[in-house]
C-alpha cells in the first residue's frame, strides 16, 4: 500500500465521520476500523506504517506549538494524539497544516474551541489512532504478529518518505495566538525558545506543562 491508498481510506473514514467536531475521535475511529477489517492482514499492517509516517512528518515543534495553544497545553501522549487527529482532518487540512500550523485557525473544529462551543480535545484522537491495532485484534481475535509485521515492514516505506521538514523557530503562529491568547502567554512563558520571547523566570517549570 503506497501513500495514495493510505489517504483514500483516511478520507473514507473521514467523510463517514461526519463534522460532529465534539464526538470527532469517536467516530473517526469507528469509521476507520470499519474501512480496516474489510483489508487483508498484510494491507491493515501496510495502512499502519503509511499512517505513522503521515504522524511522523506532523511531529514538529511549530505543530507543537499549535497542539499546545489549541488544547491549552500539550505533554508526549496528547501531541501523538494531535498528529494523528491533523491527518484525521483529511489530506486537505494535513497539507496545509505542515505548510503552516497557522492555517489551522481556519478550520471550524479549531474556531468551535476559541468560542467554546467545541471540546478543547477535538484534535487529540486517540481512538483513530489506534484503529489499525484494534482491526488486526478484531479479524484475528489478538495481536499476535502485529508488531512483527510492522518492523518487518516499516524499513522498506522509510525508505520511500522523505524526510521531516524542519521548521524555521522562533515564531509566533499569530491566528492562533490571537485565538488563545492566554494559553499563547503560557507557550511564552514555558517554551520562549519556540516563541522568541525572553527566558522565563527560575523556577517555572518549564519541562512539560500540563492543561
Amino acid at each position: 500500500m503506497d501513500a495514495e491508498r493510505c489517504w483514500e481510506i483516511v478520507e473514507a473514514a473521514r467523510s463517514e465521520a461526519g463534522t460532529d467536531w465534539n464526538n470527532l475521535d469517536e467516530r473517526l475511529g469507528a469509521a476507520l476500523l470499519d474501512q480496516l477489517v474489510r483489508l487483508p492482514l498484510t494491507e491493515i499492517v501496510e495502512f499502519e506504517v503509511q499512517f505513522d509516517f503521515m504522524q511522523y512528518h506532523a511531529a514538529r515543534d511549530d505543530l507543537f506549538m499549535a497542539a499546545f495553544l489549541i488544547h491549552n497545553g500539550c505533554g508526549d501522549d496528547s501531541f501523538s494524539d494531535f498528529c494523528a487527529g491533523v491527518v484525521g482532518l483529511g489530506r486537505k487540512w494535513y497539507e496545509r497544516a505542515l505548510t503552516d500550523p497557522d492555517n489551522l485557525a481556519e478550520h471550524p473544529a479549531v474556531e468551535g474551541v476559541a468560542a467554546g462551543a467545541v471540546n478543547i480535545s477535538v484534535l487529540l484522537t486517540e481512538d483513530f489512532q489506534f484503529a489499525p491495532l484494534r482491526a488486526w485484534r478484531q479479524v484475528t481475535g489478538d495481536d499476535g504478529g502485529y508488531y512483527e509485521a510492522l518492523d518487518r515492514l516499516e524499513p522498506a516505506v522509510a525508505a520511500d518518505n522523505p524526510s521531516v521538514v524542519v521548521p524555521v523557530l522562533p515564531r509566533r503562529l499569530e491566528r492562533l495566538a490571537a485565538m488563545f491568547p492566554g494559553q499563547h502567554a503560557a507557550l511564552d512563558l514555558f517554551y520562549p525558545h519556540l516563541t522568541g520571547a525572553s527566558d522565563p523566570p527560575a523556577g517555572s517549570g518549564e519541562d512539560n506543562p500540563q492543561p
